[in-house]
């Protein structure tokens, strides 16, 4: 099944608008780019399908740029607290269904909440708390969290004493508190049955709760 393209607008150009217009123009999403600085609109001409140097603190600005048209809208202004308030009211009043903002401390984000944003970010204090938790837990640089939930998924080598016995005779789901979701082996990926074995080269993509498979590789 293909997967659903959405047309997103992204207002802010600087490195976080940037990152994010190019991940999501490499997933195949329909991307429209706003910023004020001519320079910023033009490194992502070629990036995204529309560039656009224009003000997002004017309703017609934006509609100009078919702002209206984007599934989501993500407000990524940095330091200029006001612009990031008033381009959030105009998106929501222009009708756009979410609307997700960028905010710099608390205070910004209540007012971002206030004012219609469906979710406020911070991507500064986001990524610092995701490095210094990696730095503690290096292992979970191969994990990533399920959105709304507290599952893991990611993959990892099977313990010696998995090795040479199936799923059944380990009573995996019970004994480990996780589900193997595929094995890979030697580059053949396949859903494992509850009657195979686990070898010693295999790559387990598991699913489970943070504490358990901390437990499981740390130990």
């Amino acid at each position: 099944m293909k997967k659903e393209e959405k047309v997103i607008l992204v207002v802010g150009l600087g490195r976080f608008g940037q990152a994010l217009c190019r991940t999501l123009a490499e997933q195949g999403h329909q991307v429209i780019a706003v910023d004020r600085s001519r320079q910023y609109v033009e490194e992502m001409a070629d990036v995204v399908d529309l560039s656009v140097q224009a003000d997002a603190t004017e309703e017609e600005a934006l509609a100009k740029v078919g702002a209206k048209e984007a599934d989501i809208a993500v407000v990524a202004i940095g330091q200029n607290i006001e612009a990031s308030i008033l381009a959030t009211t105009i998106l929501k009043d222009l009708g756009i269904p979410v609307v997700i903002a960028r905010a710099q401390n608390a205070v910004h984000a209540r007012v971002l909440a206030r004012v219609g944003a469906n979710r406020v970010v911070f991507p500064e204090k986001d990524m610092g708390e995701r490095l210094a938790f990696l730095l503690v837990h290096p292992w979970m640089s191969h994990f990533a969290q399920l959105p709304g939930s507290r599952f893991y998924v990611g993959e990892i080598r099977p313990l010696p004493e998995m090795e040479g016995k199936t799923l059944n005779e380990l009573d995996f789901r019970t004994r480990y508190n996780a589900v193997v979701l595929n094995i890979n082996r030697s580059g053949e990926m396949f859903i494992p049955r509850a009657d195979t074995v686990i070898e010693s080269g295999d790559r387990l993509l598991v699913a489970g709760l943070k504490e358990d498979l901390q437990k499981w590789v740390v130990e």
